[in-house]
C-alpha cells in the first residue's frame, strides 16, 4: 500500500465515524419522540481491489470502512405481535366500557334501581292488603307502581343513550381510519419512491409505522411488508391499503336506537366490501349489534312480565266501587306490547286498584272490603317465575359479563404491556448506550485524524527532506 493509498482509508474512515456520529446525535435527539425507531449506521469492511488482470498487483489491504448504511432497530416479529395485541386489547377495552356504563345505566344495587322500586311496590300492595279501605295505602301503591314505570323508562333511554353516543363514537373513528389509510398511502409511494433510488427513508418508515399502530388500536388493522418498501393494511381479510392506493371506509346501520333490534351495524370498505373490524370499533360494533340491544331486550321482557303478571290480577279482583279491575299498566303509544321505553301507568286513581277477590256490591249496597286480591300480588315478589326472579337472573348475568369483560380487558393489557416493553427494548433509544457509541466512534475519529498527521509528516520527510545532498 503507497502512502496515498493510506490517505485514502483514512478518508474513509473519517467519513464513517462522523456518519455513525450523526446517526448517534439523530438517536439522542429523538429519545423521547413517540415512535421513533433506534437507528445504526452499518460500518462494512471495504476490501482491496480484486479485479485480475495481467499488471494487477494488490497488497492484499482493504481501503477502509464506509457507513453507506443506516438501519433501523426493529424486530419484525414484535412489531407485527404488538399490533395484533394492541388490536385485542383495544377491543376488550371498548367491550369492558360498554359492560361498566350499562351497568352504572341500571344502577343497581341501589335506591332508584328497579330491584328497590319492585320491592317497594310489592310492599305497599301488602300494606293495601292489610288496609284495602284506606286511601292513603291505594295512594302509595299507585306512587309505587309509578316509580317502577321510571325506572323502566329511565334505565330504557340510558341504555338507548349510550346506544347512540357508540354510534357517534364510531362515526368519530371513520374520519380517523380514513385520514390514516390515506396518509399511509401517500408515505408508501415517498418510500417507494427512495427505496428505488437508494435513499433513506427511515424517518417516513417511522411516520408510517405509528399511523399503523394507530389503526391496530381503533380498527384491529395489521401490516403486512412488501419488497418495494412499501406495506399492505388488513383488518380482518380486507385490505385497506395497497401499496399507494386506499379503500374509504363507511358506516351503515340506523342513526338512532333500534332498542331490541339486533345485527344492524357493520362497516365496509370502498372498495373492499364488509369488514370484520377489531380494535375499539370492533369492540363498539360489538356494543351495538348485540350487547346493548340484548340488555334492552332483557329488560323489555322484564317490564312485559311487570305488567302481565299484575294486570292479570288486576282484572280478577275488583275495585273500591266494586267494579271489576283494570288493567294497572299499559302503553305510552297505544301499543299492545309492553316494552321498557313505553310502559306507563293506565290510571292514577287508587279507587280503581282491585285489592278485593270478588266484585259487586253487598245487600248494603257496599263493595267488598277484603284485600285479597291485593295479597296475591304482593306475594308476586316470591314467585320463581315473577318479575323479580326474571330482573335477577338478568342482573346476575349482566355482572358476570361485565367481569367477564373486565378480566380480559386487564389481562390483554398486560399482555400489551409486555410485548411493548420488549418492543421498546430493542428500538427504544438508551442514552447509556448512545454514549458508549459516541465516545467509541469519536475515538476512533481521533486516532484516524492522527493517522493522517503521521501520513502527513511521512510525505512531508519524502518530498522536502530527501534527495538534498550533503545537507
Amino acid at each position: 500500500m503507497s502512502g496515498f493509498s493510506a490517505l485514502r482509508v483514512a478518508s474513509h474512515a473519517l467519513s464513517a465515524q462522523q456518519r455513525a456520529l450523526e446517526v448517534t446525535a439523530q438517536n439522542v435527539a429523538n429519545s423521547a419522540t413517540v415512535g421513533y425507531t433506534r437507528q445504526r449506521a452499518d460500518l462494512q469492511s471495504l476490501s482491496a481491489s480484486s479485479i485480475s488482470g495481467l499488471y494487477a498487483t494488490s497488497s492484499g489491504v482493504g481501503e477502509g470502512v464506509t457507513a453507506d448504511k443506516v438501519t433501523r432497530i426493529r424486530d419484525a416479529f414484535l412489531e407485527r405481535r404488538g399490533q395484533l395485541e394492541h388490536g385485542i386489547s383495544a377491543q376488550a377495552a371498548a367491550l369492558d366500557t360498554t359492560w361498566s356504563q350499562a351497568e352504572l345505566s341500571f344502577n343497581e344495587p341501589g335506591t332508584t334501581g328497579l330491584s328497590s322500586t319492585l320491592s317497594s311496590s310489592w310492599a305497599k300492595w301488602g300494606q293495601l292488603a292489610s288496609t284495602p279501605t284506606e286511601p292513603a295505602a291505594r295512594t302509595a301503591v299507585i306512587a309505587a307502581s309509578g316509580s317502577v314505570v321510571n325506572s323502566l323508562t329511565s334505565t330504557a333511554k340510558a341504555l338507548d343513550a349510550q346506544w347512540n353516543s357508540t354510534r357517534v363514537d364510531v362515526a368519530d373513528s371513520l374520519t380517523v381510519v380514513n385520514s390514516a389509510t390515506t396518509q399511509i398511502a401517500e408515505l408508501n409511494r415517498s418510500i417507494m419512491a427512495a427505496t428505488a433510488n437508494g435513499l433513506d427513508s427511515n424517518e417516513l418508515q417511522d411516520k408510517r409505522d405509528v399511523l399503523i399502530g394507530t389503526l391496530a388500536d381503533t380498527i384491529g388493522a395489521t401490516g403486512i411488508p412488501k419488497e418495494d418498501g412499501s406495506v399492505d393494511v388488513v383488518v380482518g381479510g380486507a385490505t385497506l391499503v395497497s401499496g399507494k392506493n386506499a379503500s374509504t371506509v363507511s358506516f351503515t346501520g340506523p342513526a338512532a336506537s333500534p332498542g331490541g333490534a339486533t345485527g344492524t351495524v357493520a362497516l365496509w370498505a370502498t372498495p373492499g366490501g364488509q369488514i370484520s373490524a377489531g380494535g375499539q370499533m370492533g369492540g363498539q360494533v360489538t356494543a351495538l349489534n348485540s350487547v346493548l340491544p340484548g340488555l334492552r331486550t332483557e329488560l323489555d321482557t322484564v317490564a312485559a312480565s311487570i305488567a302481565s303478571s299484575v294486570n292479570a290480577l288486576q282484572v280478577a279482583g275488583g275495585d273500591k266501587n266494586g267494579n271489576p279491575g283494570t288493567p294497572l299498566f299499559g302503553t305510552t303509544d297505544g301499543s299492545t306490547t309492553v316494552t321498557a321505553a313505553n310502559i306507563a301507568l293506565a290510571f292514577t286513581d287508587g279507587n280503581l286498584l282491585a285489592a278485593s277477590k270478588v266484585t259487586g256490591l253487598d245487600a248494603q249496597g257496599k263493595a267488598a272490603a277484603d284485600g285479597g286480591n291485593a295479597d296475591k300480588i304482593a306475594q308476586l315478589a316470591q314467585s320463581t317465575t315473577g318479575p323479580d326472579a326474571t330482573y335477577r337472573s338478568m342482573i346476575t348475568r349482566m355482572g358476570v359479563s361485565a367481569a367477564a369483560a373486565t378480566a380480559t380487558a386487564a389481562s390483554s393489557e398486560a399482555i400489551v404491556t409486555q410485548i411493548d416493553a420488549s418492543r421498546q427494548s430493542i428500538s427504544g433509544v438508551s442514552l447509556d448506550e448512545e454514549m458508549t457509541n459516541m465516545l467509541t466512534f469519536k475515538q476512533s475519529y481521533a486516532a484516524m485524524g492522527r493517522v493522517i498527521s503521521a501520513m502527513d509528516e511521512m510525505l512531508d520527510v519524502l518530498i522536502n527532506k530527501t534527495g538534498l545532498v550533503g545537507r
